[in-house]
Formats: C-alpha cells, structure tokens, sequence
C-alpha cells in the first residue's frame, strides 16, 4: 500500500503543480483587464516558494519579482500621461486624459463589471483628452488628434505592463524548471 499512497501523494503534486502554472500563464490576461496580474504573479511566486521552502524562488527574487511589478505599475501611469503631452497635449488636455481615463473605468466598471471598466478607461482617457483639449484651443480637429495619441499613449502603457507579465513569468519558470 505505501506505493500506491506514494503515487497518489506525488500525483496530487503535480496536479497542483500544474494547475498553479496555468493560473501563473493566465496572469497576462488579468493585467490586460486592467486588474494587478503583476501582483498576482508575485502572490503566487510567493505561494509557491511558502510551498517548496524558499527553494528555488528565494526571498530576494521575490523582491526582484515585486520590484518588476511597480516598475511595470510605475511606467503605465506615466507613460499614458507623458505620451499624449509629449504630442503636443496642452495641460487641459493631459489633464482630461488622465481623469477621463479614471472616470471612464469607473463609469464602465459600473456598467460591465471588469471589461466595461478596461474599455470606459480608454474611451475616457480619448473623450477626456479631446474636451480638455478642445477646451483650451476651440478647434476638433486638432482635439480628436490629441484624443488619440492619449488612447495610443493608454495602449502602449498596457503593452509595456504586459511585457513586464511576461519577463516575471519567464524568469519564475527558468527557476522553478532549469535547464539541465
């Protein structure tokens, strides 16, 4: 009997084994629906170094692992606001970019829990930058240009956070499964 209880224990393993890495591969999906996949990486880099005994993912990667994660947070929330004035946005319309990119989540998240939020912060950051904009110089087609770069400038923030995802991902895997 103690091989079968052998075979169960270390089939029971790999099942949760693999099951945290799926859970560990659908983080990118959390982070483009606007929700901390980047924190919920370092979460179950953590679990799994509780698990294993600080062996292979030690403490100070795990501080690697959160030092990403804000860095990835970090660049989202400049880079959305400096794209748009760096293309030419007066205050008004760096301003209204980035509070209608808050509105926006929150009016959408309130009409479509998660999605509608992802898609009302980009639709808020477009509207917010083109009224802040069109406020300050009464032109549209100037305003509508502006609009865009600030959903350019939200897009490129969310695909740099997603590529810190990825590199978080890829270093865990390279030290839960070396190459031999």
């Amino acid at each position: 009997m103690p091989a079968v209880a052998d075979l169960a224990a270390e089939s029971g393993r790999l099942l949760l084994l693999g099951l945290w890495i799926l859970a560990l591969l659908a983080t990118p999906l959390l982070t483009v629906l606007g929700l901390s996949g980047n924190f919920v990486i370092v979460g179950l880099a953590l679990l799994h170094a509780l698990v294993t005994g600080f062996t292979p993912l030690t403490w100070p990667f795990l501080l690697l692992l959160l030092g990403l994660a804000l860095l990835g947070e970090a660049v989202e929330a400049v880079v959305g606001t400096l794209y748009v004035a760096r293309k030419g946005a007066t205050r008004l319309g760096v301003l209204g970019a980035f509070v209608g990119g808050l509105a926006g989540a929150v009016a959408g998240g309130a009409v479509v829990p998660v999605v509608g939020a992802v898609a009302g912060g980009f639709v808020g950051s477009f509207l917010g930058a083109v009224v802040g904009q069109y406020r300050r110089e009464r032109r549209l087609e100037p305003s509508l240009r502006i609009g865009w770069h600030a959903f350019a400038g939200k897009t490129l923030a969310s695909l740099f956070k997603v590529a810190v995802s990825a590199v978080m991902i890829v270093l865990i895997l390279l030290r839960v499964f070396p190459r031999a």
